[in-house]
């Protein structure tokens, strides 16, 4: 059974006890801390926000193992350290909260809170911002527009084959009216994969696009036959004219794409 996240305050709450007990283990109401000894308290919620964040980082396995054999007491002195005080003047500034000021700390534990919960937020956001922008490129990927930008080999498939099988492909062609090209169409052929430029090439049926600027839809399901390894070669657009590439209008779209080898 999947394990259920600590909430926030829950979680800081058991790190901010063993962070008082780590520092604070003897306490004596009678001793009094001179406010010159206290660590401000703009950066004492930084430590306490820190050494939550590194406590949780200390539950990942891998993490975990590595420092195995270190006290965690080390790990909060080496947080208190980098802000450029010691493990004395945090026991002390714990100590004076929790004698002298325990509703100050209650104060303080609820910006720490607050603190805790605007970073989780925003690494929320950063990872569904990632997650999305990913989404986006796979899908673009798989969209050519023409004029087509790219320099060299029009889009289209390039596969080696070296067995009889099924090549399924299934795409949207949308091609606008004021596109210039003669016969568009989508080209396909085999060619011995040793001979790919000098080779006979062995055509499919073309597939006729429509200048209405509307996407249509297309499934395709080639039977190949091969005794000898083949290149399948295609152009997603191809034409009977000679135009420049910035008299084409269309769009490409990708939807899948896969070759099954028989199993017979």
């Amino acid at each position: 059974m999947k394990e259920k996240p600590v909430p926030v305050k829950c979680s800081f709450s058991i790190v901010l006890m063993l962070c008082a007990v780590a520092v604070s283990s003897c306490v004596n109401p009678k001793d009094k801390i001179p406010h010159d000894d206290l660590i401000p308290e703009k950066t004492f919620i930084s430590i306490l926000s820190d050494i939550y964040l590194a406590n949780g980082v200390l539950t990942v396995p891998d993490v975990r193992r590595q420092f195995a054999s270190r006290d965690s007491v080390l790990n909060f002195i080496d947080i208190i350290e980098s802000y450029g005080y010691s493990y004395e003047k945090m026991n002390n500034t714990i100590n004076y909260y929790f004698i002298s000021k325990p509703k100050k700390l209650i104060r303080i534990y609820d910006q720490v809170i607050g603190k805790m919960t605007e970073t989780e937020s925003a690494l929320q956001d950063q990872v569904l911002k990632q997650s999305q922008a990913e989404s986006r490129r796979a899908t673009m990927s798989n969209i050519y527009y023409f004029p087509y930008p790219g320099n060299g080999e029009e889009p289209g498939i390039r596969l080696f084959i070296n067995s009889s099988g099924t090549y399924t492909l299934s795409f949207t062609a949308t091609v606008f009216p004021d596109d210039q090209s003669c016969d568009p169409h989508l080209s396909a052929w085999l060619v011995d994969a040793d001979s790919i430029e000098t080779g006979t090439k062995k055509w499919f049926p073309a597939i006729q696009y429509i200048k209405d600027g509307h996407p249509h839809h297309y499934v395709i399901d080639w039977k190949i036959r091969a005794d000898r390894p083949l290149i399948l070669r295609s152009v997603y657009y191809s034409h009977a004219s000679n135009i420049s590439e910035g008299e084409k209008h269309a769009r490409i779209e990708v939807l899948f794409s896969k070759f099954v080898p028989n199993t017979e």
